[in-house]
């Protein structure tokens, strides 16, 4: 029996955090200096600046930089470079601070279209898909260890039993999270309550005891 060969050729993702266009921006570097001007992120890891928009840009690392704060939503937002695995860091935007930090990795963009070769010997083209995925972050402190709560992926961890086990000093939170009136979606208001309510708790018991 004649074997027939399957040719893929693989489609290449082009992950992109970048902006369309630069938006009022300020970068705070490592060694105290800071910049105001434009700016958009670039390269995963970049951040591409001017002072205005007739200067010329330059592309400043975040290895170099403490923070950016853009002018990209409703309210600015602030983006830090955490290493999210051993070794490896990515820049993410800031979702809450306190207690428990919250960041979120955007990461989008379009994966170009991906040609199949059928049993007939034709080449068939699977189209192109546009895809934006957010993965969530949570560090307890300054220097505190960064815990990965899942995204919005389909076959990511389960948050229920991630986040309830991230939180266990707070019962009242966990039944929340157990009985679903807290989800993913509302991790924000999972993070405010831990930092405002679950805190206030732990203060309250703390000076009782002295």
């Amino acid at each position: 029996m004649k074997k027939t060969s399957l040719l893929v050729l693989v489609c290449c993702f082009v992950g992109s955090i970048a902006f369309a266009q630069r938006d009022a921006a300020t970068l705070y570097f490592k060694n105290g200096k800071q910049l105001t001007g434009l700016a958009k992120l670039v390269n995963e890891n970049q951040v591409k600046f001017k002072k205005s928009k007739g200067d010329k840009a330059e592309k400043y690392h975040f290895e170099n930089l403490e923070q950016v704060v853009i002018n990209d939503r409703e309210e600015p937002s602030t983006y830090i470079y955490l290493e999210t695995r051993d070794g490896y860091f990515n820049v993410v935007r800031e979702l809450e601070i306190g207690s428990v930090n919250l960041y979120v990795l955007e990461q989008t963009g379009y994966s170009s279209p991906m040609f199949v070769g059928g049993t007939n010997g034709q080449m068939n083209m699977m189209p192109g898909n546009y895809y934006d995925i957010k993965n969530l972050y949570v560090t307890k402190g300054v220097n505190g260890e960064v815990t990965h709560l899942g995204s919005n992926q389909l076959f990511s961890k389960n948050f229920k039993n991630a986040a309830s086990d991230y939180f266990s000093d707070c019962p009242a939170l966990v039944a929340k999270i157990q009985n679903k009136e807290y989800k993913k979606k509302h991790v924000k208001d999972i993070v405010n309550f831990y930092n405002l309510k679950c805190q206030q708790e732990k203060i309250v018991i703390l000076n009782k005891d002295k």
